[in-house]
């Protein structure tokens, strides 16, 4: 596709390509047409001469795809259409070229500014491996708004304001859930047979079946090999049913995966608790690349509600806002998405424990390698023609949608401690929790940081902030906790509680020191002083009030559109 064609399709159809009238453009839209005239510049640089358009793209500029999306690729064709794809024809990645370009994007534009990567071809052990595989196709904070439907918040360089996207979509999931007495809304699903069933248009049985010939990766040159890390793993357990969430699988040969849970999450539990009835083997299925909202909840702690355990499908439906779509499996007991890209079929043999990893863990370290993970023996597969792969660098990308998980976990918290006005866990920096109150007593801010870091094992460093603080600007905290915090009497640091099996600092698996930081303005009952000045930006709105408002009309959409470099 042509740039000219894509700069056409970006506007109203009233817009002939060849006469735009900038004046008529909102901001998003010129944000987005920027944004996807660096990504068409972007594939040219990189694309043999000739290559045709992806599939995402066609997808997005043929028709009006809205939410709900009943794939992915419908959700990552609304990302296209807002100019958050990158699509690369071919990738190198015995060179790790894929790695190293999500590390560039990082580094450039931010975890959470980066661009949904589409590879249409990867080079591995020397062969072209036919994708498309998609990489950070939920890392960009504008992401969060698309997947609801919402328009996302156009403030200039996403860099600049990484999360008023995110903002805007927990706002929606909250109003969800006070319409539905503080719990995710429902909307069971359906079953649909495999005629319709886009996962179920080719159907693979025993010799027939070949991992190796797909799109997995090895991501880091010290992984102990390919793993496919984007999976969602359904177990089952006979008293409290069927549980999905997204584990690691070393791929270790065309019918074989390890199968890594960490021990405390569900499907680990439901394995060990088989293991414990005596039974030899466990049936288990792996879903690869659904709809966003199962996406988005096989990654959270979203089915634990009020009354005990809420069927996971029926959230991700509810959160869609209609039915998710489900097909039995071919030689499982499960009902899985029928929209995804693949399902992987199989059977745990539970007395037959093997070696797993080493793997670059989420938090940005190498992990261990483990002496004993459950494995499988993969008994069928079936998927669309030309699957639509995933992977996540681990450490380097935002893993998934944030805000529908965290919306419930602040509306809890506020309903503990009403004096609570922002919370977020930074998943930029893993283990930093941070809050914001409406002080109103001395303590205050150390008694939630401890209810905080004693309730929550993710949580390692808890910080409170007045409520003047931006819990997601990084400079506005650390500027602070620098200002206001006297760390004398306002912290408390906890030998050994449960902790992020994954922290690389730990001694103990699961078990890890903690800290809770009153970082609020400290009152001379917590060592601050009696009177705490004013700051400087107080200071120029109270003696030239209408500063901001000028320097806003002459020159605020130049300061919010500027990028810096050339062009």
């Amino acid at each position: 596709m042509s740039r000219s064609n894509r700069l056409d399709n970006a506007v109203d159809s009233s817009d002939s390509k060849d006469n735009i009238d900038a004046s008529k453009l909102s901001r998003r839209t010129m944000l987005g047409l920027a944004a996807g005239s660096a990504g068409l510049a972007f594939t040219a640089a990189c694309s043999p001469e000739g290559s045709s358009p992806s599939a995402a793209t066609g997808a997005a500029l043929s028709g009006n795809i809205q939410a709900p999306f009943k794939s992915m690729r419908d959700y990552v064709a609304a990302l296209d259409a807002y100019g958050l794809v990158m699509r690369i024809a071919e990738v190198n990645q015995d060179e790790y070229e894929a790695t190293a370009l999500m590390c560039r994007a990082r580094d450039q534009h931010g975890m959470r500014g980066a661009p949904c990567f589409m590879f249409d071809e990867v080079i591995i052990d020397g062969k072209k491996v036919k994708g498309p595989l998609l990489v950070n196709e939920s890392g960009n904070s504008h992401a969060e708004c698309i997947a609801f439907g919402l328009a996302p918040v156009d403030d200039g360089p996403i860099s600049a304001e990484p999360f008023n996207s995110y903002r805007k979509a927990r706002q929606h999931v909250e109003q969800l859930l006070l319409a539905n007495d503080g719990e995710y809304p429902t909307i069971p699903p359906v079953v649909v047979g495999a005629a319709n069933s886009p996962c179920k248009e080719v159907v693979l049985h025993g010799d027939e079946i070949d991992l190796t010939k797909f799109a997995f990766i090895q991501g880091n040159p010290a992984d102990a090999g390919r793993y496919i890390n984007t999976g969602q793993v359904y177990t089952r357990h006979p008293k409290y049913g069927v549980n999905f969430g997204t584990y690691r699988c070393h791929l270790r040969g065309p019918r074989e995966l390890g199968l890594n849970s960490e021990p405390g999450q569900t499907g680990y539990r439901h394995l060990k608790a088989a293991q414990a009835r005596g039974e030899k083997v466990a049936k288990v299925s792996i879903v690869l690349t659904p709809d966003p909202y199962v996406w988005m909840v096989a990654g959270s702690k979203m089915s634990f509600g009020k009354n005990g355990l809420v069927d996971e499908m029926s959230i991700a439906g509810g959160l869609a806002g209609q039915s998710i779509e489900t097909v039995k499996c071919e030689t499982n007991d499960f009902m899985v998405p029928a929209n995804a890209e693949m399902i992987i079929e199989g059977e745990v043999p539970l007395d037959d424990l093997r070696p797993e990893g080493p793997y670059a863990e989420m938090v940005g370290y190498q992990g261990k390698v483990k002496d004993e993970v459950f494995w499988l023996r993969v008994t069928a597969v079936t998927h669309r023609r030309n699957p639509w792969l995933m992977n996540n660098f681990t450490g380097v990308q935002a893993g998934a949608l944030m805000a529908a998980g965290h919306a419930r976990s602040f509306m809890r918290l506020k309903q503990n401690h009403p004096d609570v006005v922002d919370f977020f866990p930074d998943t930029r920096a893993v283990g930093f929790y941070f809050v914001s109150i409406n002080k109103t007593r001395p303590g205050q801010g150390l008694e939630i940081a401890r209810a905080i870091a004693e309730r929550d094992f993710f949580a390692k460093i808890v910080v409170v902030l007045d409520d003047d603080v931006d819990v997601t600007d990084h400079d506005a905290v650390l500027a602070a906790i620098g200002a206001r915090w006297q760390p004398y009497g306002n912290l408390q640091v906890y030998e050994e509680r449960p902790a992020l099996p994954l922290d690389p600092s730990s001694v103990k698996v699961g078990k890890g020191s903690k800290i809770a930081i009153d970082a609020t303005r400290q009152w001379p009952e917590e060592n601050g002083p009696a009177v705490f000045p004013a700051t400087n930006e107080s200071l120029l709105l109270a003696g030239a009030p209408d500063a901001f408002a000028n320097v806003d009309a002459k020159w605020g959409d130049s300061l919010r559109l500027w990028r810096a470099g050339p062009g």
